[in-house]
């Protein structure tokens, strides 16, 4: 990967399309993208070998949206990054929703999140951090029309009760994590870990 995201930057100065700070940039993201595929494709493996695969897609493509939108706890490495992500999902997926908990209960906990996610600021990445008003609420707005959605097609298309609870675990604990993130800022903003 590195090979081919430095080919396309060394084609990119040639062409003078961008300036050097472009280049930086692109360079990040680039690295981002290829962390998050590392990532991803080693969840994907440990969840196929503990036999929960599809719930864990299903409940990481309802996360998606809201989670790129909102942030959440920044890890300066991979590897504690990973690790996080790691206990995030096994958490949503195979521990929280083996707990003993009636509906009613989780329509309470899913409003809940809501709440939280609604009331708390987005917590962007400190490497990353969103520069113009505009554009945090852009993802603010987009984390507010996406949670209705997200409710509706939990409530009225998703018929298997456990994929809903590992759903509305994972949007409870990106909740938790917003508070967490608003709770313990750092002075200048930022809270990397």
């Amino acid at each position: 990967m590195k090979s081919i995201s430095e080919a396309y930057i060394s084609k990119l100065k040639e062409s003078n399309v961008t300036d050097e700070l472009g280049i930086i940039k692109i360079r990040y993201a680039l690295a981002i993208l290829k962390n998050e595929l590392v990532k991803t494709f080693l969840l994907i493996c440990i969840f196929a070998l503990i036999g929960q695969l599809q719930a864990f897609l299903i409940v990481m493509l309802f996360m998606m949206p809201i989670r790129l939108s909102t942030g959440g706890i920044h890890f300066n490495t991979n590897v504690p990054c990973f690790l996080f992500s790691l206990g995030y999902f096994l958490l949503a997926v195979c521990v929280l929703s083996l707990l003993p908990i009636k509906m009613p209960a989780y329509y309470f906990i899913l409003g809940l999140s809501i709440l939280i996610v609604c009331l708390c600021p987005l917590a962007p990445s400190a490497k990353r951090p969103i520069k113009s008003r505009k554009k945090y609420l852009q993802n603010k707005y987009f984390s507010l029309i996406y949670l209705p959605i997200f409710t509706f097609l939990l409530l009225f298309f998703i018929k298997d009760q456990q994929i809903i609870a590992m759903s509305i675990w994972g949007l409870f604990l990106h909740a938790i994590e917003l508070l967490f993130v608003r709770l313990h800022k750092r002075k200048d903003g930022n809270f990397n870990v």
